[in-house]
């Protein structure tokens, strides 16, 4: 009996160093969010939705006014403005190396909710999901991440290929996909309808949200200075956005006076190219992200 327990604690033990020893290979192609929550603190941020993590280039920004940005920016489910986010920002803000700079993208999905009642926080939906469930960012290997996040899919997602996405050390999230017209077409079809049966019906503006988008602005201010843009998106899903809320520039009115100033992106939207009318192609994103550091430079 003693020998078979010994055997069974000894391939106990090898099993868990193997399963382990896979989690800690995870990459940037392991999901579109993982390497944000293992590299350190960072002293200049860009925030907001997947709109920013995809269209957002760090290494623009770096050689076009020398600012070392870090992508910081997640997913319309992940990280609209709530506690949850402005919680995370906070551990993930390094502080005492000097003026920061910080870009705080907005758009109206992410000062609104899912549910009913948009100022229930008891009902928002990143709680659960990764900013909410870790509690640690900047670990390497973050294993806390891994177990709470890949839903039991180790090492499928830990080994699968992933060719179409690709997260950057610097938190830019490239999306390699094919652009021919017909596909894009495709997409931006699909995309658009989704938007409008199924997201522009559930959501709701929530106070709330827009509250703690002030309460973000201004514990940046502690560190540095804020830049409040809107990103483009293509006339479609701008039509999308005003049918959602009218009046959202009316809505930050109250915040602009709190930054360095706001830069809304969206009169010219037609003139970047999307990978499905919602998210700039990496190309557009280059230039997108050239007209906002420009934009800073003048700012400043």
């Amino acid at each position: 009996m003693r020998i078979f327990i010994t055997k069974v604690l000894f391939f106990s033990v090898i099993a868990c160093s193997i399963f382990f020893c896979t989690l800690s290979t995870a990459n940037g192609s392991t999901d579109n969010l993982y390497l944000r929550f293992t590299t350190p603190t960072q002293k200049n941020l860009i925030l907001g939705t997947s709109r920013a993590a995809q269209g957002l280039q760090p290494a623009v920004f770096d050689s076009i006014n020398h600012i070392r940005f870090y992508n910081y920016a997640f997913t319309i489910a992940h990280s609209p403005y709530g506690a949850t986010y402005l919680n995370s920002i906070k551990k993930k803000i390094k502080k005492g190396e000097g003026k920061s700079t910080f870009i705080v993208t907005v758009d109206p999905w992410s000062i609104s909710s899912l549910t009913d009642s948009p100022n229930d926080t008891t009902q928002f939906r990143e709680l659960n999901r990764a900013l909410g469930n870790t509690p640690y960012v900047t670990t390497k290997p973050n294993f806390t991440y891994l177990l709470r996040n890949l839903k039991g899919k180790y090492f499928y997602t830990v080994f699968k290929r992933k060719d179409a996405t690709f997260l950057h050390d610097d938190g830019w999230l490239e999306i390699t996909i094919t652009m021919k017209p017909k596909k894009v077409r495709k997409r931006t079809d699909k995309k658009i309808a989704h938007y409008q049966d199924k997201e522009l019906p559930t959501y709701h503006f929530s106070s709330n949200r827009l509250e703690y988008l002030q309460k973000t602005i201004t514990f940046l201010n502690k560190y540095g200075n804020v830049y409040l843009v809107r990103l483009p998106v293509s006339g479609e899903m701008l039509k999308i956005e005003q049918q959602l809320m009218p009046d959202f520039n009316e809505k930050l009115s109250g915040l602009i006076p709190l930054t360095k100033g706001y830069l809304d992106m969206t009169g010219f939207g037609d003139s970047y190219k999307y990978v499905d009318g919602n998210h700039l192609y990496k190309e557009s994103g280059a230039r997108a992200s050239a007209e906002v550091a420009e934009w800073i430079k003048q700012n400043q």
